[in-house]
Order: C-alpha cells, then structure tokens, then sequence
C-alpha cells in the first residue's frame, strides 16, 4: 500500500500554529479580565469585613463608624474603577475569542479535507489491491487451464 501524502499538509501546519496563536492572545486577555475580577471579589470581601466588624457587637464610638464609612467609600470607589477597567477588557476578550473561532474553525476545515483524502486513498488502494490480488488469480488460473 502507498504511503498517503497530504498536498495540502503545511496549509494545516500554519492554520495550526495560527490557531495556537489566538489562543495564547485569547489566554492573555483572559488571564487580566480574571486578574481584575478577582481584584474586585478581593475588595467585596473587604467591604463585607468590615461591615461585619462594625456590627459584631463590639463596643462603636461615632469615630470608628466615620472611620468604616471612609473606608468602605474608598473600597467602592476602587471597585468602580476596576468595574470601568472590565468593560473594555471583556470587549477585547470578546474579539479574541472570535478571532480564536474562527482560526479554529479555518484549521478544522483543513483536517476534515486531511480525513477524506486520506479515507478516499485508503479506499482506492484496496481496491487496486484487490484488482492486483484478481489479475494474479485469473493468471494463476489461466496457466493452470494452459497445462
């Protein structure tokens, strides 16, 4: 049986390695939305902390609540900011993400042509090997009817 060559085998390779290619800027966009969303879970907890502190019971002169409520302010303050910050980060994720779709689905198409060839000459070399393993048999049979 031939060995079954693809034409279009470095086509593949490069939609591979592009493919790889948004995936990685896909990742890296990801990887700073994830770092801003967990900033701003980081803060809530904050916020939660100490509010929670503020009514655990413990003794709460007018100055330590003017105290919690600057800071609270600042944590939400700082919360909006990296909500801002997300906005154009999730925008870009989203292109990213697209981008990787499409370069996947460029690849994938390439592969699907890769198995039909493969699968057509796989299919064409049996049946000339089975015309081969025919012609010796009709010959054999030939030369026999010969003697």
């Amino acid at each position: 049986m031939r060995k079954f060559v693809f034409d279009l085998e470095k086509l593949l390779e490069i939609r591979g390695y592009a493919e790889k290619e948004k995936l990685l800027e896909l990742a890296e966009v990801t990887g700073r939305y994830m770092q801003i969303v967990n900033s701003i879970e980081d803060f809530e907890k904050k916020k939660e902390g100490i509010m929670g502190l503020r009514f655990s019971g413990s003794k709460v002169d007018v100055y330590s609540i003017m105290f919690d409520q600057s800071r609270i302010s600042a944590i939400e303050r700082k919360i909006s900011a990296f909500r801002k910050k997300l906005i154009p980060i999730n925008k870009e994720k989203e292109e990213k993400r697209l981008k990787y779709l499409e370069a996947l689905k460029n690849k994938k198409v390439i592969e699907k042509l890769k198995e039909k060839e493969a699968y057509e000459h796989k299919r064409k070399e049996l049946l000339r090997e089975a015309k081969e393993i025919d012609d010796i048999v009709s010959s054999n049979f030939d030369i026999i009817q010969e003697v």
